[in-house]
């Protein structure tokens, strides 16, 4: 319970909502959780270079590239969700950091550009 009251809490100040959805399940959860699994399963590949096709074989390319392409819809949803809401002025004194990134890069106050996917690169290591 007090991991999802954490988890939730840092959902709100990062992304600018409640991790957990109606059910009680929490869909970046499950994606967090395939991508955990996915960087700490074995890969014949990673050992033994010349076996690598044995991943490819099994699935786990396949199952890797599904869970980052999901997350990395997930990051869009969120990231556009925040760029709508930023044109309506509702939340101008709720500023969440997704929000302030956009901010930085709208206004380019930094030495360097960010674009998207430097933001869902941020996000990720977040969370």
């Amino acid at each position: 319970m007090l991991r999802s009251v954490l988890s939730n809490i840092v959902s709100r100040c990062v992304l600018g909502r409640k991790v957990e959805e109606e059910n009680g399940r929490s869909m970046f959860g499950e994606l967090a959780r395939g991508v955990v699994e996915n960087f700490s399963a074995f890969y014949f590949g990673d050992m033994f270079s010349c076996l690598g096709w044995l991943d490819v074989v099994t699935g786990k390319i396949g199952s890797s590239k599904a869970s980052f392409r999901a997350l990395d819809a997930y990051f869009d949803q969120v990231i556009e969700e925040h760029r709508i809401s930023e044109s309506d002025d509702d939340h101008s004194d709720r500023k969440d950091f997704v929000d302030i990134l956009l901010q930085l890069q709208k206004h380019g106050k930094l030495e360097i550009e960010i674009t998207q996917d430097n933001i869902k690169a941020i996000l990720l290591g977040l969370r």
